[in-house]
Parts: structure tokens; C-alpha cells; sequence
């Protein structure tokens, strides 16, 4: 399994759409693909993520609506990631993300009242967002079956794109954030394999009175390895756990940031396809388990990622 592993894609963050984000969209930042593991010195990935969100989620429970002044926030997530072994134990990554977003609103609604005379409004955005670089450290044993990932998320995207968007659902956030995080890996059996990843952030700065709150994005997984020989496929099954604080300042501070921060937890039934010696792909679906969001916030019903890498 562990060897394996080292056919994915590299990386602790591969499907990755960057931090700002309204409930949830960091569950695509840890987990297969993008388990770091050494093996391949270059590798190449074009990931995609679609998320929708259009249910009005509070506390754990969906709520009405109209409660809510954001309607829609949907979004096509592009990410390139590339990575780079110097040694056995020493590697570099980098991920650039894209966003194309649709943000609908209701101008002038006020978070958990009712507005009877709405005007809505809509925005289309479509532009980098904040860029990755990290190292990673994978010399704790010599099947290379753990280590660690650290670097920063640089403020390279758009912090006001459009006059509709918010802060927290714009591209950029502005600030510089550390990242830190870790990766695990082994067998059960010869047929069944395990992993396990987390990543924390910390924004080291605010931007225009805005900054995001700390989030711990965590992972664990198995896959299926039996019919790989027969197949090129292996089945794989994940279940992420998100936990954003509420942010500080933006566009939500007139409310005290109440309508900001979040717990969550999904399971990601995926698969992973050998298409040649040099080339993979990779898809999942994610189905929430268990939601709590501070205030009002919109959620998506599902969400679903797929890519393609090239393995040097």
C-alpha cells in the first residue's frame, strides 16, 4: 500500500481552492489525492472541485432561507500543483488555485430577519486565488510512511473582486497564513490500506481590518487494493472533519462576526485509476455527515472533486 502511495499525487494540499470561503470549502485541502509521500521526484496536477451552495444552514440544522441574505454561492475550483523531491527526505510544493464564482444576494436583507421586499443581485468572478508554498519532511522512517508539511499561504488572490463579494468568499484573503501539518500511512492487510492527515492554519496578519479565523482541516481514510491488478482502480473511502473560528473583521463585523465559523464532517466514497505508468486520475464525492454553523450560513448538499496527475 504504502508503495502505492507513492504513484499519487504528492502534496499536502492538491484540491485546494484557498482559505476564503463561506461554510466548508476547505474539505478538499487534505486526503487522497495530495497524501504526501516520497517515491517520485516531479510530479504534475490539474485538480477540479465544484461546490454549491444554496441551502441556508444555523447552528446543526438547516433553517429558512429567507433568513439568510446570501442565496447562492457556486463555484468551479481549478488547481495546479506541482512538487519536487531533493532528496529521499527533503521536498517543495507549490498549488495555484482558480475560482469561477457566482455569488447571489439579496442587497438589502439583514442576517436572520426576514426582508419582504428583497432585491436581488448577482456577481461573476473569475480569477486566481492565494498561492501555496510548502515543504515537507518525510524522513521519519524509511518507507517514508509519515512527515510533516509546513510553509505559507501567500495573499496573492483578489480581496475585492466584484462589489457584491464578501470577504470571506473572496479569492484572496489578504493576509499571509502559516500552515502546518502532518501525514500518516500504513496496511492492514495486503488487500486493505489506511492513511491519515491534518493541517492547521493560522493567519499571521489582517488585511483591510479582515482576518480569517484559524482552521484544522483532518482526514482519515482506507483503500481497497484487491482488484488494482485487474482493474487499474482502487477503491478508497475517507471521512474529513473541519473546524473554521469565526473570522475578525470583513464584511460580517457590523454583526460581531456571528455568522462566521463552522464545524463539519463528510464522507468521501472516491477512486483512484491508474491510466498508464506516468499518468492518474482521481475522483470523490463528498456527503456531509454532521454540519454546525455559527449564524446563517449557506452550505452545499454535496460536493464533488476530480484530476488528472502526471508522474514523472
Amino acid at each position: 500500500m504504502i508503495k502505492r502511495l507513492a504513484g499519487l499525487v504528492l502534496g499536502f494540499g492538491v484540491v485546494t481552492q484557498g482559505w476564503a470561503c463561506a461554510c466548508g470549502c476547505g474539505v478538499f485541502d487534505v486526503g487522497l489525492p495530495g497524501l504526501p509521500v516520497s517515491g517520485m521526484n516531479d510530479q504534475v496536477s490539474l485538480q477540479y472541485s465544484f461546490m454549491n451552495q444554496n441551502w441556508n444552514h444555523s447552528g446543526a440544522s438547516g433553517q429558512v432561507g429567507a433568513l439568510n441574505p446570501d442565496k447562492q454561492i457556486g463555484t468551479n475550483f481549478y488547481t495546479l500543483y506541482g512538487q519536487h523531491m531533493f532528496n529521499d527526505n527533503w521536498g517543495v510544493e507549490a498549488m495555484l488555485p482558480y475560482w469561477t464564482r457566482t455569488f447571489t444576494t439579496d442587497t438589502s436583507g439583514v442576517p436572520g430577519q426576514v426582508n419582504p421586499s428583497p432585491s436581488i443581485r448577482s456577481a461573476n468572478i473569475s480569477s486566481l486565488s492565494d498561492l501555496r508554498v510548502m515543504g515537507m519532511y518525510t524522513g521519519f522512517s524509511k518507507d517514508k510512511s509519515s512527515g510533516l508539511t509546513f510553509g505559507l499561504k501567500l495573499p496573492t488572490g483578489p480581496v475585492n473582486p466584484a462589489p457584491l463579494i464578501d470577504r470571506d468568499t473572496a479569492p484572496g484573503t489578504g493576509t499571509t497564513d502559516l500552515l502546518l501539518g502532518y501525514y500518516s500511512m500504513g496496511n492492514f492487510s495486503a488487500n486493505w490500506g489506511w492513511f491519515s492527515q491534518g493541517t492547521w492554519r493560522h493567519a499571521l496578519d489582517h488585511y483591510q481590518g479582515y482576518k480569517p479565523g484559524d482552521s484544522l482541516n483532518t482526514v482519515a481514510g482506507v483503500t481497497w487494493n484487491a482488484i488494482e491488478a485487474s482493474t487499474h482502480v482502487i477503491p478508497m473511502m475517507q471521512v474529513n472533519a473541519l473546524w473554521r473560528a469565526r473570522d475578525q473583521g470583513g464584511g460580517d463585523a457590523l454583526y460581531g462576526n456571528l455568522n462566521s465559523g463552522y464545524a463539519n464532517l463528510f464522507l468521501a466514497p472516491g477512486a483512484l485509476i491508474d491510466l498508464s505508468r506516468h499518468w492518474q486520475a482521481n475522483t470523490s464525492v463528498y456527503l456531509p455527515l454532521y454540519r454546525y454553523a455559527n449564524g446563517d450560513q449557506l452550505v452545499p448538499h454535496w460536493m464533488v472533486n476530480a484530476g488528472i496527475t502526471y508522474l514523472f
